[in-house]
């Protein structure tokens, strides 16, 4: 059990990373593109070996399953291009609190999309959370925290493609497995990266040693070693103590922005996103219908 509340807290460790070593490669010039055409693919070649030496027949999918797939990772190259693009037009620290409202996103199209009730519990957290969100951008004074409305417009469309990706990550991972998901999600992000970023003189100019720091760490210590900690940690304590576990990871977020970057939330963001860390937590312990998979 112990070891289970252990995993969970490397895995909010490595994602709350994420923003970090994103936010470091721009300071030191990196592009857009070369960060995530690398991040996707070390993945991409990390992960592929890892089905490969496992023995298990990941890459022998069924017809239904292929598109499936390939819809997830192209909604997971929609979160992480607005992720890093929000990075790059404000703090780390305000970009991870914006993508840590997908929960509210979630609700909002479980009862839009899905015509799901709301109950009162999730009325209360749309409430908490819209509230939150106003805080952290600070709407009333923006300038004085060089808030980008942009950066934003970025930050909340990072959410809700996050959205998106969970609620299909959770009917998926029911018939195929972790490694399987991720494996394909990376192959697409980079193949979705190379359309929209085609790889022609992609590192010409870039420092070699800032783009291993980078590429590595986005890769390796943000994405596949958190993955496999998460979903170690969920098989030890069960989903939903995971899921509470796993609130701690924007504190973690804006503590390293803190140390690292020097990065500052006032008093009227940090409560702000107190109340979307509160907002998603209720999300969580509410015992509510799961929406339904937009892919099927």
């Amino acid at each position: 059990m112990k070891n289970g509340y252990v995993l969970i807290i490397l895995a909010a460790l490595g994602f709350a990373a994420l923003p970090i070593f994103i936010k470091y490669g721009y300071n030191v010039g990196l592009t857009t593109e070369v960060m995530l055409f690398l991040r996707f693919l070390i993945a991409s070649i990390l992960l592929s070996f890892i089905m490969l030496v496992s023995g298990r027949k990941g890459f022998k999918l069924n017809k239904s399953s292929l598109p499936k797939l390939v819809l997830h990772g192209l909604v997971f190259f929609g979160s992480s291009y607005c992720y890093v693009l929000a990075i790059k037009h404000m703090s780390a620290t305000v970009t991870n609190i914006l993508l840590y409202t997908y929960p509210l996103m979630v609700v909002v199209m479980a009862t839009m999309i899905f015509k799901e009730k709301i109950s009162l519990v999730k009325t209360i957290t749309l409430l908490i959370s819209f509230l939150g969100c106003l805080m952290v951008i600070d709407i009333i004074n923006t300038s004085a925290h060089q808030i980008s409305m942009l950066g934003v417009l970025y930050g909340i469309g990072s959410a809700v493609f996050y959205a998106v990706y969970n609620i299909n990550g959770q009917y998926l991972s029911k018939t195929l497995e972790p490694v399987t998901i991720s494996t394909y999600t990376s192959v697409v992000c980079l193949l979705a990266t190379m359309v929209v970023y085609p790889p022609v003189n992609l590192f010409a100019g870039h420092s070699f040693q800032a783009m291993w720091i980078v590429g590595l760490g986005t890769a390796i210590f943000s994405t596949i070693i958190p993955l496999f900690c998460y979903q170690k940690g969920v098989s030890l304590l069960g989903a939903s103590q995971a899921s509470i576990l796993s609130n701690i990871e924007p504190v973690i977020a804006t503590v390293l922005a803190f140390l690292i970057l020097g990065e500052k939330l006032s008093s009227l963001q940090l409560s702000g996103a107190f109340l979307i860390i509160l907002g998603g937590l209720l999300l969580k312990l509410d015992k509510g219908k799961q929406p339904s998979t937009l892919s099927s």
